[in-house]
């Protein structure tokens, strides 16, 4: 919203408009980058090549031998997942995602991009996922961690927060970003719900699956939650979860 729209609408309509602007530039930035030449044979090359491992919500970090997908033109691909993802059912090897999740609404938006991960990804093959930890910001605001990662939190949130309830709100707000914030029972419930078994807790940088390893951010690692699960074998349809 421009500085002249100040004078002829009200502050509730201008509340009103921003989202519905946002979306639009979402929109517009989309199609310009997939109609671009060089990106149509990129999207083509990608959606055709017989090994895939999906990067979701990428960002500005992009792996090396992965398909690294985000509204952010720096990925290989620029996509919206709320809309869905553009792959064959069954075709996928991995899929990675780190500090995405929350940004979707976890009615519909998050149940439904875990749900077409699901369908991509081929028969026993493993998501993980990484999200900020709830729990450990609830630890924080009540004096239960020690020392060291209390400070961690600290320093990587105190910009123009003073207070502990200041923290809380920059990790569970984020500029207005974060939609919901997860703890390991929430996240294994809707993982659960959506499909997946094998649904396990992980450490940093810690995975059976080998090119997991290496994957995770450093300096995100005493506030995040790592999660990884499997899409069922079509022989295991009775395993447990």
């Amino acid at each position: 919203m421009t500085r002249l729209s100040r004078y002829f609408l009200p502050l509730g309509i201008r509340r009103l408009a921003k989202p519905i602007f946002s979306e639009l530039k979402l929109f517009i930035r989309t199609w310009l980058n997939i109609l671009l030449p060089h990106r149509l044979y990129r999207y083509w090359r990608f959606l055709n090549q017989p090994c895939k491992k999906l990067h979701l919500g990428c960002g500005s970090k992009v792996f090396r031998d992965w398909i690294n997908i985000d509204m952010n033109p720096k990925g290989d691909f620029t996509l919206d997942l709320r809309e869905g993802l553009p792959f064959a059912d069954s075709s996928v090897e991995l899929i990675y995602t780190e500090h995405s999740l929350e940004h979707f609404y976890r009615e519909h938006d998050a149940p439904f991009l875990l749900a077409e991960c699901l369908r991509v990804l081929k028969p026993g093959a493993w998501i993980r996922i990484t999200v900020p930890d709830a729990s450990v910001f609830m630890k924080y605001y009540t004096g239960q961690l020690d020392t060291a990662t209390a400070e961690k939190i600290r320093q990587s949130h105190n910009r123009f927060h003073v207070t502990a309830m200041d923290v809380v709100n920059s990790a569970f707000r984020w500029k207005h970003q974060h939609l919901y914030m997860y703890d390991e029972e929430t996240l294994r419930m809707l993982l659960r719900d959506v499909g997946f078994v094998s649904i396990q807790r992980r450490e940093f940088c810690q995975s059976p699956v080998k090119e997991f390893v290496g994957l995770d951010l450093e300096e995100r690692r005493h506030d995040t939650l790592y999660m990884e699960a499997q899409k069922i074998l079509p022989s295991n349809r009775e395993a447990s979860i």
